[in-house]
């Protein structure tokens, strides 16, 4: 039986996993194309993730199996939250921090795959978990 306590392990394992894919491409970036940018890719990664994390804490926070409604508010406020959040740290980051906004581009864009990826790999390691 799945219990709400081991659906956010899993998904905390998941925003992790997301961090260290965001993390690896910010590094190939800056092999490739500098440090500018490559800090540029990671803010845009992390603009991204820091919206995430909030997502996840706030489905969480009191979420309960047993209150099936109250998860689904929690979650529409969530991601209403993590659209916002992502747009305003993006914007923020262009604007006052010297960066390339195409690697910011690229960062955030692949901090949103880095989640696919992140959560397809978790499934095949893990074929019993159902949520």
């Amino acid at each position: 039986m799945t219990t709400i306590r081991s659906v956010k392990t899993q998904t905390y394992q998941i925003v992790f996993w997301q961090l260290m894919l965001i993390m690896g491409l910010a590094v190939v970036i800056f092999l490739l194309r500098g440090l500018q940018s490559g800090l540029s890719a990671l803010l845009g990664g992390l603009a991204y993730w820091l919206a995430t994390l909030f997502f996840v804490w706030r489905v969480f926070r009191r979420a309960s199996v047993k209150n099936g409604r109250q998860f689904i508010v929690s979650f529409l406020a969530g991601e209403v939250g993590k659209l916002v959040l992502s747009g305003i740290f993006f914007v923020l980051i262009v604007k006052y921090l010297p960066v390339s906004p195409v690697s910011e581009m690229i960062g955030f864009v692949g901090a949103i795959i880095a989640f696919w990826i992140a959560s397809v790999i978790f499934f095949i390691r893990h074929p019993g978990v159902t949520l």
